[in-house]
C-alpha cells in the first residue's frame, strides 16, 4: 500500500493550578516542541493531575502531525502508523486539527494547542485502548478522515488522550501517558506515516489500473464522474 511520511510532527503541553478547564481549554500552550529532542517523547499524549497543600495541578500534552495529501485522491481506507515509545498507559484518539497554519505553511506554535475539534465529523478514529512501546501502532481512520484526505492538500491530526482530555472529564490523581517517535530523527525507521489504499476499479486506462491514477490533467480522479461521456 502507498505511504506518506509526516512532513512535520511535534507536541505541546499546558499546566494549570487553578482548575481543569484552565489546562484543557487554554488558548495557548506553555511549551511547544516542534522539533522534539531525540525525536521521541514518553509524554506525547498525556493527562496528569496531582494535589497537595498548594492546590491542584493539571497538565495536558497533545501531539500534532501534518501530512502532505496533495497527490492523493480517493482512498478506500487509510490508517496512521505511530511508533510507540517508553509509555503506553493513555488511551489515544486522532482528531481533526488546523495546526501548522492550517495548510502546513507554518511551524507548530503555542496558539495551536487548542486548534482541534472533536465529535462527529471531527474525530478521525475511534478510541485506541492499547499502545505498543516497541513497534508501530495502527490508528484506523474513519470516513471523516478519508474525505479530508480526498478533498484537502493536507491532513492535519491532533493525537490526544481519550478518557479525560477528549471526553472532557476532570481527572483525579492520575498520571497516564503514551509515548511516540516524531519525524525529526535521522532516517524514517520510526517516523509517523499515513498508510492508504486506493480504490479498485473494474477497468484500465491504456493498461494502467484506474485505482493507480490519482489525477487526470491535474484533476483528482475522485472528482471526475465521466470521461468523454463514459
Amino acid at each position: 500500500m502507498p505511504i506518506v511520511y509526516a512532513s512535520n510532527s511535534g507536541y505541546m503541553l499546558k499546566s494549570d493550578t487553578l482548575g481543569w478547564i484552565g489546562a484543557r481549554a487554554a488558548a495557548s500552550a506553555d511549551n511547544v516542541y516542534d522539533d522534539p529532542t531525540n525525536g521521541n517523547q514518553s509524554y506525547a499524549m498525556a493527562v496528569l493531575h496531582s494535589s497537595s497543600r498548594g492546590g491542584n495541578m493539571y497538565t495536558i500534552r497533545r501531539s500534532f502531525l501534518w501530512f502532505d495529501t496533495s497527490g492523493i485522491g480517493q482512498v478506500s481506507q487509510a490508517s496512521l502508523k505511530i511508533y510507540g515509545y517508553s509509555s503506553g498507559t493513555a488511551d489515544v484518539i486522532a482528531v481533526k486539527s488546523t495546526a501548522y497554519g492550517g495548510d502546513g505553511s507554518a511551524s507548530l506554535v503555542a496558539a495551536d494547542y487548542n486548534n482541534f475539534a472533536t465529535g462527529s465529523g471531527n474525530d478521525y478514529s475511534s478510541e485506541i485502548t492499547t499502545w505498543s512501546t516497541s513497534g508501530y501502532n495502527t490508528i484506523t481512520l474513519n470516513a471523516a478522515a478519508l474525505t479530508d484526505i480526498k478533498n484537502n492538500d493536507a491532513l492535519i491530526v491532533c493525537l490526544m488522550e481519550y478518557d479525560y482530555d477528549h471526553q472532557d472529564q476532570v481527572p483525579s490523581s492520575v498520571d497516564i501517558k503514551s509515548g511516540m517517535y516524531y519525524d525529526n530523527r535521522t532516517g524514517t525507521d520510526y517516523d509517523p506515516y499515513l498508510d492508504y489504499t486506493l480504490p479498485v476499479y473494474g477497468n484500465d486506462v491504456m493498461g494502467v489500473a484506474t485505482g493507480s491514477i490519482s489525477k487526470v490533467t491535474g484533476v483528482a480522479t475522485a472528482s471526475i464522474e465521466k470521461v468523454i461521456g463514459v
